[in-house]
């Protein structure tokens, strides 16, 4: 379903609003800017799915709602109208950079873009706005030039790189179900599809959740700081097995609790630093460093998991093709051998059945059978109704002869029959029979009922069973070609025997 522009556009209104009120009541503890920043990450990945229309839009609606944060939570309008520009630029540098790394890879994701995606996110595109945001700062407020770049860059840096692969993931999951128009799609994107979610996997993603939650806890109510490596441990397991949307979830649950509880002095990393800032400072660089240790590892088993299944989808093809290439040399075989007009064994298959019919040295008998003065019914009534003429003498013939018997088109007006375990008499007597019927027949064309007749010529086919004696077959053949034109010389619509 697609969703109206305005109503995109208000959503992500609310959520970066929602992610500036979270960032400031936990980051902003000693009067200067954020020292955590969500909402950049959250806009970011919004934008990097969105289609372009949406983006001005929404980069209006959200400069809007920082300035009016930033007046709320104490920065002042002034403050607030100058660092929304740059807020909002990193914003729109990330989703770009998330477009070019994540979004135009993944799941395909190389090593090289994963060490391009956490150099921009923690160094080049924080360091820029840090920059132009303390100089600002310092300009409008007096605020030092130093710590509030330090304030700024980990704390946009932590947010990009705590929130933002886990925000990506969930955008990508939101472009597959939303279904076509709600979100920008590549035309190599793959389409729409459920994303299965069993109940055991559901219950299994839930203790992950859970035990990483209580795993951080426990570390960070203690102050021994050998456990410290617990959760990174966790984290990489969860990475190698788990599906992407929950191992990018650790970074931010580790962010989530370790770094309120470093900044309330508990952990291992409080003892000895004086400001609740430092503090918190501290724990978000350790989220940071879980979630560089995981990300890589995350991306490569993406990766890995890409191409396991693009393999698994090639075998699946090929064989499928395999298959297939059977049925088609079966359907050619067949076609090689059929008349098209009339659906009769055609030349080439009709002699390969009297050559081996012929070494067999099973009694048998072949006719041969011509429609009388055919050239006359194209002549006088056209091609189309010559095949019609052909295509119902095919059908009669067929009523006539037996399951075992082999009627075939050799040539244009000119049939044959390889009649089985019959003698010369019995053979005569099922010709004459298609003689009598050929006669009796209206044939329905186009150009209204024709009637025509046919002559036959009937021979035994003298076949010793030696593989030398193939050409006994050919020999009966012309034997029955002559008793056919002596069949026409008496007067056409006639059987005759070469016995």
């Amino acid at each position: 379903m697609k969703i109206p522009i305005p109503a995109r556009v208000m959503a992500i209104g609310l959520l970066y609003l929602g992610g500036m009120m979270f960032s400031c009541v936990l980051g902003r503890l000693d009067g200067g800017v954020a020292m955590i920043w969500v909402p950049g990450a959250l806009l970011a990945a919004v934008l990097s799915v969105c289609d372009r229309a949406v983006w001005l839009p929404a980069l209006a609606v959200c400069g809007l709602a920082n300035v009016l944060g930033s007046a709320w939570f104490g920065l002042g309008w002034l403050t607030g109208a100058a660092l929304a520009p740059v807020n909002l630029g990193e914003a729109v540098a990330v989703a770009l950079l998330s477009r070019y790394s994540w979004r135009a890879h993944w799941p395909g994701a190389s090593f090289e873009m994963v060490s391009t995606f956490l150099l921009g996110t923690i160094l080049v595109i924080p360091g820029v706005g840090a920059l132009v945001a303390a100089a600002l700062v310092h300009g409008l407020t007096g605020q030092g030039f130093v710590s509030t770049f330090q304030h700024w860059m980990l704390g946009h840096a932590a947010g990009l790189v705590a929130v933002l692969p886990f925000a990506l993931m969930c955008a990508r999951r939101i472009t597959l179900r939303a279904g076509p128009g709600s979100v920008r799609r590549r035309a190599s994107d793959p389409a729409p599809a459920a994303i299965p979610a069993t109940r055991g996997s559901r219950l299994l993603s839930l203790l992950m959740v859970l035990t990483m939650a209580l795993l951080v806890l426990c570390v960070f109510v203690q102050d021994s700081r050998w456990p410290l490596a617990a959760p990174v441990l966790f984290a990489l397991f969860v990475a190698v097995w788990a599906d992407a949307l929950l191992a990018t979830a650790m970074p931010m649950l580790v962010a989530l609790i370790a770094a309120p509880l470093t900044a309330a002095g508990w952990g291992p990393i409080a003892p000895g630093v004086v400001l609740a800032g430092d503090r918190l400072q501290l724990g978000l660089i350790y989220a940071v460093l879980v979630a560089c240790c995981c990300l890589p590892v995350v991306a490569e088993q993406a990766r890995r998991r890409h191409e396991i299944n693009r393999l698994s989808r090639s075998a699946a093809h090929f064989q499928a093709m395999s298959q297939n290439a059977d049925t088609l040399i079966d359907e050619l075989r067949r076609a090689a051998l059929t008349d098209p007009l009339t659906g009769l064994p055609n030349r080439r298959a009709f002699f390969e059945a009297l050559a081996a019919q012929a070494q067999s040295g099973e009694r048998a008998c072949v006719a041969m059978i011509d429609i009388d003065h055919f050239k006359q019914v194209n002549d006088r009534f056209g091609h189309a109704t010559g095949d019609a003429v052909l295509r119902e003498f095919a059908d009669i013939a067929k009523a006539c002869f037996r399951a075992s018997d082999m009627v075939g088109r050799i040539g244009g007006e000119e049939f044959a029959v390889i009649l089985r375990g019959v003698s010369v008499e019995q053979a005569c007597l099922v010709c004459q029979r298609l003689v009598d019927r050929v006669a009796g027949a209206d044939i329905a064309t186009a150009m209204g009922p024709v009637r025509v007749t046919i002559s036959s010529g009937v021979a035994s086919i003298d076949g010793q069973g030696d593989s030398a004696d193939a050409s006994h077959g050919e020999a009966a053949l012309a034997a029955a070609d002559r008793a056919l034109y002596a069949a026409k010389g008496s007067g056409r619509s006639r059987l005759a025997s070469a016995a």
